[in-house]
């Protein structure tokens, strides 16, 4: 039975050892990711604007970015000593696992229903996505936080334990 995005929300927000930050519409998203230097801090690309998001407190700012989508890079004028591995809908990916055990398993069938599962290291599997097309899911470097964009926006929640 498919999904809607408030239902994926209090899926995620049902995770043990993890804590809903946000969710938030992005109109024409293209592509985010997460720094590497300051793990927190994941940028939004849309085609409408570009910000950045503190995926401790769910701070939305908008900022300038610069980026190459053949080369799935970007340069952000509030972190301008980083280039930042983006992803989205047409390209790129995240981590799918953590150093802790946790990892995401993204199902697709051959009618194009995407089924995302979130298995927290030795707890049960939380499916938190089945729907059509999700852009992108998947964690951030250090594994604190993780995130899914698809059409009806992103959530983001982060390691509470």
């Amino acid at each position: 039975m498919l999904m809607n995005y408030d239902e994926s929300i209090r899926a995620c927000q049902h995770i043990d050892g993890w804590k809903f930050v946000t969710s938030f519409s992005v109109g024409g998203f293209e592509w985010l990711g997460f720094s590497k230097k300051i793990s927190n801090k994941m940028i939004i690309i849309s085609s409408q604007k570009t910000t950045i998001l503190d995926c401790d407190n769910g701070k939305i700012e908008n900022c300038m970015i610069d980026y190459d989508e053949e080369e799935l890079i970007a340069i952000c004028d509030k972190l301008p000593d980083e280039q930042i591995l983006i992803a989205g809908e047409y390209g790129g990916n995240l981590p799918d696992t953590t150093n802790k055990g946790e990892r995401v398993l993204i199902q697709k069938t051959k009618e194009y229903i995407t089924t995302i599962t979130f298995i927290p290291g030795q707890s049960d599997e939380i499916k938190v996505y089945e729907n059509y097309g999700a852009y992108i899911c998947g964690f951030s470097y250090d594994g604190k936080y993780f995130v899914i964009a698809n059409d009806g926006g992103i959530i983001v929640i982060k390691r509470c334990c």
